[in-house]
């Protein structure tokens, strides 16, 4: 069964997003096979460097659930899935350990993509995390232009494909005080949230800024093989 026809039987039937499997009971999204391993996978958040961390790694269950929330209009699995990482003890201690300022920043959508999703992801999962933490959510970057999909490309064509793609929001206030967390679905090379990074090192905000991402994929030069994203793509 194809990723997109479990979508569609999970919305118009009864069938568990992450195993695709119907007839069984739903949490709402996940049956209990599924959600027990969601969890298990919730207890090794992983820390590719030490001011980055990613809530779950890439499997094929994860991977599922982030498509949903992408591109199967199911906005209310981020804080699904934000929910269950952070009654986690290490993923709670990491982020309390950043501080208790904290403005989380959403990587931003271009405008064509918001057009045609209806909402950003990022954007959903840093509010979802910022009611957890007690922060801020602030929309302080914007793109400046349109690039090739980051899934055809090397480390190198990633880092290169997004260098500049971001700035700072020319009306933006920084609260002072507030550590910037950068907030995305998936960390694969980094190269997009160091982009963004580099927008606040510009401004002379960056200082203790962070990243927290939903996903971590192992591999650093993988394709998520994410069936919309198949050639030319607005989201770097």
């Amino acid at each position: 069964m194809s990723i997109w026809n479990g979508i569609s039987n999970f919305l118009f039937g009864n069938s568990c997003i992450g195993c695709l499997r119907s007839g069984l009971p739903l949490d709402p999204w996940l049956c209990p096979d599924c959600r027990k391993e969601l969890q298990r996978l919730a207890r090794n958040p992983r820390h590719p460097s030490p001011d980055v961390l990613c809530l779950y790694s890439m499997t094929p269950l994860t991977k599922n659930l982030v498509h949903g929330l992408k591109y199967g209009n199911m906005p209310g699995l981020a804080g699904y899935l934000v929910n269950m990482a952070l009654q986690e003890r290490e993923t709670d201690e990491t982020l309390h350990d950043w501080g208790k300022s904290l403005a989380f920043v959403p990587v931003p959508l271009h405008p064509a993509r918001m057009r045609e999703r209806g909402y950003n992801q990022a954007e959903r999962l840093a509010h979802a995390i910022s009611r957890r933490m007690h922060g801020i959510v602030l929309q302080a970057l914007e793109r400046k232009s349109f690039r090739v999909s980051q899934t055809t490309l090397s480390r190198e064509g990633r880092a290169c494909n997004v260098a500049g793609a971001f700035e700072v929001k020319k009306r933006c206030a920084w609260p002072e005080n507030r550590i910037p967390v950068i907030v995305d679905d998936v960390y694969t090379t980094g190269a997009t949230t160091t982009a963004c990074l580099y927008a606040f090192e510009k401004k002379n905000l960056g200082g203790f800024a962070k990243v927290c991402t939903l996903l971590y994929e192992e591999s650093a030069t993988a394709h998520v093989d994410f069936a919309a994203d198949n050639a030319m793509e607005w989201h770097v």
